[in-house]
């Protein structure tokens, strides 16, 4: 990887996002995604960033442990799982040189799910069929372009789950995808010894965010917070696609 001092700015922002959103309010780690994708153009993008993610993950259930719905949980993981097999087939045949489109239409997808999501639709987010399909599409979202949090966020949101009990139950769920997901990513090659190296400069950073995300969960206008960022991943999306 031959990175300038902006691409390492862009992953020093996505290290922080990744720890902030993680132990705070979701929403905001669509932007990680897009900022490692600009700072690692291709296939290496999702490799680089799962690390970071894994940690962050445990972070977040350090400070919420006590917080999980084990019972939703388990519902959640088998079509999960699913998805994690035919994203990884997917990420095998993807050319490498449509993947930053790729991973862009994956944003837009999550948004438009986010924010299309109809009244109808919200009130039977417990049922089997929506949280099979919540589980698989996040499963391959997830496998593709470390994406998936729009989707579950949509369905932890839609179950009323209290703050922290979204929070927990989102951390167990993702850590335990994650870990799922190192594996396969070194299988395809796009974790290595070089990239794991640059996940460690960038430790303190991911624990700097967990522990700013914890502190400020509180104060936070979820409502216009989530806005915000739904209008910058647009942008940022966008920008993946057309360049």
């Amino acid at each position: 990887m031959d990175l300038i001092p902006i691409h390492y700015l862009y992953i020093g922002m996505a290290a922080f996002l990744v720890g902030f959103s993680k132990s705070s309010v979701g929403g905001i780690g669509i932007l990680s995604v897009l900022l490692m994708a600009l700072a690692i153009p291709g296939k290496s993008s999702p490799g680089v960033l799962l690390p970071m993610l894994v940690f962050a993950d445990i972070m977040a259930i350090l400070f919420y442990k006590r917080s999980c719905q084990w019972g939703l949980l388990m519902k959640l993981l088998p079509t999960a799982a699913l998805g994690l097999a035919i994203g990884f087939i997917i990420l095998h045949q993807l050319p490498d040189i449509n993947f930053s489109r790729i991973i862009g239409w994956t944003i837009l997808t999550m948004l438009a799910l986010d924010v299309f999501m109809t009244n109808a639709v919200r009130q039977h987010m417990r049922g089997y069929v929506i949280t099979s399909i919540a589980g698989l599409f996040a499963g391959v979202a997830s496998l593709i372009a470390n994406a998936a949090g729009p989707i579950f966020g949509i369905y932890l949101l839609q179950v009323g789950l209290s703050k922290s009990e979204f929070i927990g139950t989102r951390s167990w769920l993702f850590l335990i995808i994650n870990m799922a997901k190192l594996p396969l990513l070194t299988q395809l090659g796009l974790i290595t010894t070089q990239s794991l190296t640059l996940n460690l400069y960038f430790l303190p950073v991911i624990l700097i965010g967990a522990i700013a995300g914890y502190k400020t969960l509180k104060y936070i206008n979820i409502s216009l917070f989530m806005w915000i960022i739904r209008g910058l991943a647009l942008v940022a999306a966008l920008r993946l696609i057309l360049t």
